[in-house]
């Protein structure tokens, strides 16, 4: 019985792992296609207004127009990109 057990441990070993490496892939990828396809304001590298391309490190003021591109919630200050809708600290709509 213990050669089949070692079979059976290392057979429940393999399965874990590439369970684990499928949903790591999937979350991966999930994260990749938000971030390419603008599901996030902070994905993008253009101002929002005028379209042209914002420096690293992100400066609060776009360059080229002025116009935003950090938003502050009013209830506990957190700083957001412009476009966020909604305060991930507290709730508060921005």
């Amino acid at each position: 019985m213990g050669f089949l057990d070692g079979i059976a441990g290392k057979v429940k070993s393999d399965i874990e792992w590439k369970a684990g490496q499928t949903i790591t892939d999937t979350v991966v990828k999930g994260a990749g296609s938000v971030l390419n396809k603008g599901g996030s304001p902070t994905a993008s590298n253009s101002c929002i207004k005028c379209k042209k391309a914002i420096p690293e490190p992100r400066p609060k003021f776009c360059p080229s127009c002025g116009a935003a591109l950090i938003v502050s919630c009013k209830k506990c200050n957190a700083e957001y990109p412009a476009g966020t809708n909604f305060c991930t600290g507290c709730g508060t709509k921005l």
